[in-house]
């Protein structure tokens, strides 16, 4: 819980000790770190996970470059590698650098609609956001360590893994068929704050299992709603108190609040993890906002992301049939 907090508080310390333009980037992927490993990176893991973001982000780089005068070709190769991205996910590889892949193959072609230098911006603080989280988490472990593992039985059973390859084609291809829409309307509009929502959006699908029912799928949507409202109170009054020490305090605040939930696990966890990122997500924007944004009011962007959490969650009413296992 206090690792959790501390890292969050961290990652925002240094992005605005630095003066990074989207100061979310760091806290909001040293958190997904930390809750994804209880135990800390090793040496080769830490270095793989800013090598990841700076390939993808290249390749979305050049792929912008290269096919920005055919945008269907190039809504076509992001809708590759965000399929690729959620099958392997769901096939049980590392959800932390699926994550890493898909916000640089979303997010920078989207920049690169307002302006090809925002491209090259957002590329290169997620760059520096996944150093600033990747030493985020190691410090943070450093001080709070985890508790030793026991050792497993010699005849202890494998964990589970993820869905079988054909379940993960079907999910995988039901994702993508849900997100792609979303961004193809937001690369039309051209407008950057539309990064906030379609990472909060990529969250959401994730975070959506094929065999969620309809009260679990509302808790994801409360959950989004949840974390912004909770981002606007804690934004006025950090405005109102206007002082560094202040913010940093309510970031611990907020974040033992939610991390006292999101470690307990249960049914609940995913809900507070999501409502944790769009938290971290919105409440970096007040402090520094979006370059070439629309300067949109909190309550303004709250009401997008909802209606685009309701969106994906009717959006995948539709490709039910698809994510349900074989038989069924």
């Amino acid at each position: 819980m206090l690792r959790l907090a501390f890292g969050a508080t961290l990652g925002f310390a240094i992005a605005v000790a630095l003066d990074w333009e989207f100061s979310f980037l760091a806290p909001m992927l040293a958190v997904q770190m930390l809750a994804a490993m209880p135990q800390p990176p090793g040496l080769r893991q830490g270095l793989a996970i800013p090598l990841v973001i700076y390939g993808s982000t290249s390749a979305a780089l050049a792929a912008t470059n290269l096919l920005g005068d055919a945008p269907a070709a190039l809504l076509a190769v992001i809708g590759l590698v965000i399929f690729t991205t959620f099958y392997a996910q769901r096939r049980g590889g590392p959800a932390i650098v699926m994550l890493l892949i898909q916000v640089a193959f979303c997010g920078v072609p989207l920049a690169s609609t307002v302006s090809l230098d925002l491209g090259h911006t957002l590329a290169e603080f997620l760059q520096r956001g996944s150093i600033a989280a990747v030493a985020t988490v190691w410090i943070s472990h450093a001080l709070f360590p985890a508790p030793t593992p026991a050792p497993r039985p010699a005849q202890a059973p494998a964990p589970p893994g993820g869905l079988s390859p054909g379940h993960a084609l079907r999910v995988a291809v039901s994702d993508a068929i849900v997100l792609l829409p979303l961004l193809a309307g937001f690369m039309i509009d051209r407008d950057i704050s539309n990064l906030v929502i379609l990472i909060t959006t990529i969250n959401l699908i994730r975070e959506v299992q094929p065999d969620a029912g309809g009260r679990a799928a509302i808790g994801l949507l409360a959950g989004n709603l949840l974390g912004g409202v909770l981002a606007v109170g804690a934004q006025q009054l950090v405005f109102v108190a206007d002082n560094l020490v202040f913010f940093l305090v309510t970031v611990f605040l907020a974040g033992l609040g939610f991390a006292s939930r999101l470690v307990r696990g249960g049914p609940t966890a995913p809900i507070v993890g999501l409502a944790f990122a769009t938290f971290l997500l919105l409440l970096g924007l007040a402090i520094t906002p979006l370059p070439g944004g629309s300067g949109e009011i909190f309550v303004l962007r709250i009401l997008k992301i909802g209606l685009a959490s309701l969106y994906v969650l009717g959006a995948l009413s539709l490709v039910a049939g698809m994510r349900r296992p074989a038989g069924r």
